[in-house]
């Protein structure tokens, strides 16, 4: 695991204070849920941190198409796409409002969650974006990422609001300097890499170029490496199974492993049109039989004569199952004839063919041993992610949240 020294440290001080999952009253850091604030996502005068400040240049997300992390608290990324293709807009309203950064889209436990917060991430990609559409889609896009990313800045917010509730200051001072550490050995090279810089200083002047700064990389991976690591401590997910069990979620989904009967073979395929009509093909067809009586490979007949799409392969197919071929009775040949011995004539509407079989595996299905590995890594991210929505789900239960867009809740989501 990535950043495995912050997991193992939060491990410790877990086990150390209890995990309690109820705030302390007495505790230092802050203390229960504040009271509602309904007047912040009204008035919208909140102070703003450090980022929201540059809301004046941040006005500026290229289209693009969406790709979503298996990771629920990583931001997802947009990529470049060359089309003007906004279909992500047509989820919002055609009477959207403008979105400043400032703007404070939900209040989660009385911290308020701005949508520079939401939105920082794209923030190159937005000023591409506002250069290239009509200020009405522009806004109309702005918000439908706001609201696509909701839910998982809430998430994080939650978790990070339990984390602090948990730890004691001066157990969160050390879990800083864990990941401040984190940071510069790992994240800063691999953001090195990734746009080729070779030096801090390169890095910080590439970043800018993007309307980015190691800063907000920073804050940004501290939020994020907070929330996944506390999670991966907090929800009691199952980490190991043992052969039994993993052999039983096997043969309780043996369907999963059946695969069909399949076959390798090679094809002479003699076409009438190409020879002038049926009559003419036909001499071409006595010419190849003779051939292959007198023993010649069956691959260079096929290079030299067969007028089939794989003619310059010496006519050789890869793996076909039954239902592929629009010929039955050629199809049927390649299932019992043989290995290695050569059709019949077969005569199809517009052509004669000539099969050879070069391999065959029968239908069955795959041995345990070749899946048991992947099998087992299969149900340990089932367990964590059922793990996952049931510490969400308590924290959504006990949690003050006003948002001006509607989302899922736990609850809503969880299918048994």
């Amino acid at each position: 695991m990535r950043y495995a020294q912050i997991y193992l440290w939060m491990i410790a001080v877990l086990s150390i204070s209890g995990c309690e999952t109820t705030p302390k009253v007495d505790n230092p850091v802050l203390g229960p849920p504040p009271p509602r604030l309904e007047s912040a996502l009204k008035q919208q005068k909140l102070e703003h941190t450090q980022m929201a400040s540059r809301s004046d240049e941040r006005k500026n997300l290229l289209e693009g198409d969406f790709q979503e992390s298996e990771n629920p608290f990583e931001t997802p990324v947009i990529t470049v796409a060359s089309s003007s293709d906004t279909s992500i807009t047509k989820a919002v309203d055609d009477s959207v409002e403008e979105l400043k950064d400032s703007t404070v889209v939900a209040m989660v436990n009385g911290t308020p969650l701005f949508v520079s917060d939401i939105l920082g991430v794209y923030e190159f990609q937005l000023k591409q974006a506002e250069q290239r559409m009509e200020p009405e889609e522009y806004q109309k896009l702005r918000t439908a990422l706001v609201k696509r990313d909701l839910k998982s800045h809430i998430d994080r917010q939650l978790l990070i609001h339990e984390m602090k509730t948990t730890l004691k200051k001066e157990q969160l001072e050390m879990l800083q300097e864990h990941l401040d550490k984190a940071f510069e050995e790992e994240r800063v090279p691999e953001l090195q890499k990734s746009v080729g810089a070779g030096s801090p200083q390169e890095l910080e002047e590439k970043l800018n170029q993007q309307g980015r700064s190691l800063y907000y990389e920073k804050e940004l991976f501290t939020k994020q490496q907070s929330a996944l690591q506390f999670m991966a401590v907090k929800a009691k997910a199952k980490n190991d199974f043992s052969r039994e069990e993993v052999l039983a979620r096997y043969k309780s989904n043996i369907q999963d492993y059946a695969y069909p009967a399949k076959a390798r073979w090679q094809r002479i395929r003699i076409s009438y049109a190409k020879h002038g009509g049926k009559d003419k093909a036909v001499g071409v067809l006595d010419e190849v039989i003779h051939k292959l009586q007198a023993g010649e490979d069956f691959g260079a007949l096929a290079e030299k004569y067969s007028d089939g799409p794989r003619a310059e392969k010496k006519g050789q197919w890869g793996w076909t199952g039954r239902g592929s071929l629009a010929e039955s009775d050629v199809e049927e040949a390649l299932f019992q004839l043989p290995i290695g011995q050569t059709s019949q004539v077969f005569e199809t509407d517009n052509s004669f063919q000539i099969v050879k079989v070069l391999d065959r595996k029968e239908a069955g299905h795959t041995p345990f041993a070749d899946v048991q590995e992947k099998l087992e890594q299969s149900m340990i991210n089932d367990s964590r992610m059922k793990a996952t929505r049931e510490t969400l789900d308590k924290l959504y239960k006990k949690a003050i949240i006003e948002s001006m867009f509607e989302y899922e809740t736990p609850d809503e989501n969880i299918t048994n």
